[in-house]
């Protein structure tokens, strides 16, 4: 196995724990708070250190090229409600007692997107 491997390999496994471990024992933590509120919390700290990151990069104007882009722009307003549909659905889960119906949808979820890239998406591509 060549380092390449390895370091995928690792850093796979340490991105599944850090979001099967911590993930969970944070929103368990906050599970007081509405999801509507944690949701809300994680959009506008995302959209922060977006902008932050955007800035230090000096990216700002590939960000008007796509914005000037209508369907890239609607493609990235679905990509967002999808996002967003996602977090809620986890936050949800988790603040319901429902890990385990959340770890499968989870677990299956790569395995739809390469299907659905499979399908759809490779005939656009070529």
């Amino acid at each position: 196995m060549n380092k390449n491997t390895f370091n995928g390999i690792l850093s796979g496994g340490a991105g599944s724990l850090w979001w099967g471990i911590i993930g969970v024992l944070y929103f368990k933590s906050v599970s007081f708070v509405d999801p509507i509120e944690l949701i809300v919390h994680r959009t506008v700290w995302t959209a922060f250190l977006l902008f932050f990151i955007i800035t230090i990069y000096s990216k700002w104007n590939d960000v008007f090229l796509i914005i000037k882009n209508i369907k890239k722009t609607l493609i990235l307003f679905i990509c967002g409600i999808l996002i967003v549909t996602n977090w809620f659905t986890w936050i949800y889960a988790v603040v319901t007692n429902r890990l385990v119906d959340a770890s499968f949808g989870y677990y299956i979820f790569p395995i739809l997107s390469v299907f659905f890239w499979y399908n759809f998406f490779k005939r656009i591509v070529q």
